[in-house]
C-alpha cells in the first residue's frame, strides 16, 4: 500500500485532491493571464521628432530592464536616426538576429535564380540528396524551392534534418526553421562553397556589412554582444546555443549576426531596388509573392518577410528570436522608410511582448498614430505574478515532504491511496506534458523559457521521488 488513512477530523475539511486541483487551476490561470495580457492603452501623441523617439525608448528599456539595444531608422539615402542603449557600446556591435536571417537566405536564393542556377518551381530533389534530410526521400520530389521560401512545404515546425516529413499542412503556410535550413543546403550545393563563404562573398562584402557574419567564430571576432536569458525576472548573461546542421534551427534560419549599422545598409538595399545585389523583380518576388496566414492578426508571408495591413499603410517586416537575443525589422514602402531593432535579451513570457511594443510605438510615431503606454512597471508586476505561480507549483511539491511524518502516522484508505497516486504519479506527468498539450515540445521550453522548465522539472522530480519513498515505506516500513 502507498498511503495511510485520514482521520475523521480531516474528512470534514474537504478532499486534498480538490484543493490541489484548485491550486493548479489558479497557477495555470495566472500563466494564461500573463500570456494573453492585453496591450497597454494608447496614450502618446504623434511624434516624428527623433529626439522624442529617443527619449521614449530610453524610458521604455529602463522600465523593461533590457540590458542592451540598438535601433536605426533609414530612408533610401541616409540614416535618419540611430542609437545604442544600455550595454551596447556602439552601432557596430553585432547581435544574433534570429529569424531575420531568413530574408538573407532568401536573398541568396534569388541571386541564384537570377543566375539561372536555381528555379523556384523545381523540386528540391534536383539540388540536394533528400535522403540525407527526409524519412522518405521521395518527399523531396514533392517540395519546390518556392514552397520552402513561402513555408508551404508541409514540413513541421519542430522537425529537423533526418526526421523531416511532409505533414497534412502541405500547401499551407506552416512556419518551420527546417525550410530555411534546407535552403541553406541548396545554396551550398549549387554554389560549391559553404553558406558562410557564399553570404560573405555575395551579400555582406558587396554591401560593406563588415560586422555581419554567418559563423560563431567570426561573430565573436566582430565583437558579438553578450546575450541574456531571463530567470525569474533577472537577466542572466549566457552563451548562445549556436547550432550545427542537425539542430532544430540552423544558421540560415536564425543565427546570422549583424550590427544595427550593417542592418541599416541592408534595409537601404531594399529601398533602392536591390543596389546590384538582386534586381527589383527579385525583391518584389521576395516581398509580395506571398501566402495568406490566418493568425490572430492576419498577415501574408513572402520569402523571409511578412506583410501586414494593420497600420495606416502596408508594413513589411520580420521578427527574430533565439535563446538570448531578439530583433525586429520593418520596411514602410509608401513612406520609404526602414527600421531595425536589436536586443540582447530573451524574456519569453514577459519582456518579449513588451519589447515588440517598443518597436510598434516607433512605427506609430512615424505614421502619426498614438502610441502604447507601457509605463507603470508592467515588467515587475508580470514577473511577480509569474514567480508567484512558480512558487505555488513548488509549494505543491514541497508540501508532502514537509508533512511526511504526519503521513506515516495515518491509516491507509482507498481514498488516500488514490490521492497519492494522483499527486505523485499523474500530476508530475501532467506538468511535464503541459507544453506538449500546447503543441510545444519540452525541449523548446528548455531553449526559450528555462525558468519555467526548471520549475516544471523540479516540481515533477520532487513529487515522483517522494511518491517512490512512500511506496518503499508502505512495503518495507523504512
Amino acid at each position: 500500500m502507498i498511503a495511510h488513512g485520514i482521520s475523521e477530523k480531516n474528512k470534514g475539511k474537504g478532499f486534498m485532491n480538490r484543493k490541489i486541483r484548485q491550486i493548479i487551476c489558479v497557477i495555470l490561470s495566472i500563466i494564461c493571464v500573463i500570456a494573453i495580457w492585453d496591450k497597454p492603452v494608447l496614450a502618446y501623441e504623434k511624434s516624428s521628432n527623433y529626439s522624442d523617439i529617443d527619449s521614449q525608448i530610453k524610458k521604455e528599456i529602463k522600465e523593461l530592464h533590457i540590458p542592451g539595444m540598438a535601433i536605426a531608422i533609414v530612408d533610401s539615402k541616409e540614416v535618419l536616426f540611430s542609437e545604442a542603449y544600455g550595454n551596447c557600446d556602439n552601432l557596430d556591435t553585432p547581435f544574433i538576429i534570429g529569424s531575420l536571417s531568413k530574408s538573407f537566405t532568401a536573398l541568396a536564393v534569388m541571386q541564384l535564380v537570377e543566375e539561372e542556377k536555381v528555379d523556384l518551381d523545381t523540386t528540391i530533389s534536383d539540388y540536394i540528396d533528400t535522403s540525407d534530410y527526409f524519412i522518405n526521400a521521395s518527399d523531396g520530389d514533392k517540395i519546390t524551392v518556392r514552397q520552402l521560401l513561402n513555408q508551404t512545404s508541409g514540413l513541421g515546425t519542430y522537425q529537423r534534418f533526418g526526421n523531416a516529413k511532409i505533414t497534412e499542412s502541405y500547401g499551407q503556410h506552416q512556419y518551420a526553421n527546417i525550410n530555411y535550413g534546407l535552403l541553406g543546403e541548396i545554396i551550398e550545393t549549387v554554389s560549391g562553397i559553404s553558406y558562410s563563404e557564399h553570404m560573405d562573398k555575395n551579400i555582406f562584402s558587396p554591401l560593406s556589412m563588415n560586422h555581419t557574419a554567418a559563423t560563431l567564430v567570426q561573430s565573436k571576432e566582430n565583437g558579438l554582444i553578450t546575450g541574456y536569458r531571463n530567470y525569474f525576472g533577472l537577466p542572466i548573461a549566457g552563451e548562445p546555443d549556436y547550432p550545427d546542421k542537425h539542430s532544430w534551427s540552423t544558421v540560415p534560419a536564425g543565427y546570422l549576426s549583424s550590427s544595427v549599422s550593417d542592418m541599416a545598409k541592408y534595409l537601404q538595399m531594399y529601398l533602392n531596388g536591390g543596389m546590384g545585389i538582386v534586381n527589383q523583380n527579385s525583391l518584389n518576388t521576395m516581398l509580395y509573392d506571398n501566402v495568406y496566414v490566418d493568425d490572430n492578426t492576419p498577415y501574408y508571408y513572402g520569402m523571409g518577410w511578412t506583410l501586414t495591413e494593420e497600420y495606416t499603410e502596408p508594413v513589411l517586416g520580420h521578427s527574430g528570436l533565439v535563446e538570448n537575443y531578439m530583433s525586429n525589422m520593418y520596411l514602410l514602402p509608401e513612406s520609404g522608410l526602414g527600421i531595425i531593432f536589436l536586443i540582447n535579451m530573451n524574456d519569453y513570457l514577459v519582456t518579449n511582448q513588451l519589447a515588440d511594443i517598443i518597436s510598434q510605438n516607433v512605427i506609430f510615431a512615424l505614421l502619426g498614430r498614438e502610441q502604447y503606454d507601457i509605463s507603470g512597471s508592467p515588467y515587475i508586476v508580470r514577473h511577480l505574478l509569474l514567480n508567484g505561480a512558480y512558487l505555488a507549483l513548488v509549494a505543491v511539491a514541497v508540501y508532502p515532504i514537509a508533512t511526511i511524518r504526519k503521513w506515516k502516522k495515518k491509516k491507509q484508505t482507498t481514498r488516500l491511496i488514490l490521492f497519492d497516486i494522483t499527486r505523485h504519479g499523474i500530476l508530475p506527468l501532467l506538468l511535464l506534458c503541459l507544453p506538449y498539450m500546447a503543441g510545444i515540445p519540452l525541449w523548446v521550453v528548455w531553449y526559450f523559457v528555462k525558468d519555467l522548465f526548471i520549475v516544471l522539472l523540479l516540481n515533477s522530480s520532487l513529487l515522483l521521488v517522494i511518491g517512490l519513498y512512500k511506496i518503499f515505506f508502505a512495503i518495507f516500513k523504512i
